[in-house]
């Protein structure tokens, strides 16, 4: 996973409102706006942010996207998902 990527990705959707507006509204495209791997971006679409945290993405910055409502996420879909993966270790 290209972690730097990942955390432009969460950098914009934090900064820049349009983008964010193109995210919530047509989250493939903006998603394709970047040089994901497949399976980044199945994990972005999807709102897994445990698997993301598993591949290096810092969970500070996963958060943003609960702040806004991004892939679904809610910060109690957020919390629920980081939690089962440490329930995991």
């Amino acid at each position: 996973m290209s972690v730097l990527t990942i955390h432009k990705f969460c950098r914009r959707v934090l900064h820049d409102p349009l983008f964010r507006e193109l995210v919530l509204a047509h989250p493939e495209q903006a998603v394709d706006e970047f040089d994901f791997s497949d399976e980044e971006r199945k994990a972005l679409l999807a709102g897994d942010v445990a698997r993301l945290h598993q591949m290096g993405a810092t969970p500070f910055l996963l958060l943003i996207f609960s702040r806004f409502g991004i892939f679904g996420l809610s910060l109690a879909i957020y919390n629920e998902r980081m939690r089962k993966l440490s329930q995991k270790a």
